[in-house]
């Protein structure tokens, strides 16, 4: 996985933040993705997360790691005929030290 410069350079890639709670992430509970820190984890609507605006039915989001705040990861949803999903795909992380 690709490591972003710094969290201006994470959020830029990501594109336009939506407003928080605009979407409701709880469908996606328990799928696993791959985080910048090297471990997979279970995404669980209670992280700390923002969402970004992406195309179609994806979404698209920032994922703080559950273990250690300070790693960052840019995660989008993959879909099947635009409605089964697929699982979600890793694209950039950003570690803060």
């Amino acid at each position: 996985m690709l490591n972003a410069k710094n969290m201006d350079a994470l959020e830029t890639l990501a594109g336009l933040a939506m407003p928080p709670n605009s979407r409701d992430m709880s469908a996606y509970n328990g799928k696993e993705f791959e985080c910048i820190c090297g471990s997979t984890h279970q995404f669980r609507s209670i992280f700390e997360y923002r969402n970004y605006v992406a195309a179609g039915a994806n979404a698209t989001m920032i994922v703080k790691c559950p273990n250690n705040s300070n790693y960052n990861t840019l995660i989008t949803t993959k879909y099947k005929f635009i409605v089964v999903f697929k699982g979600f795909e890793s694209l950039i992380g950003y570690m803060e030290e």
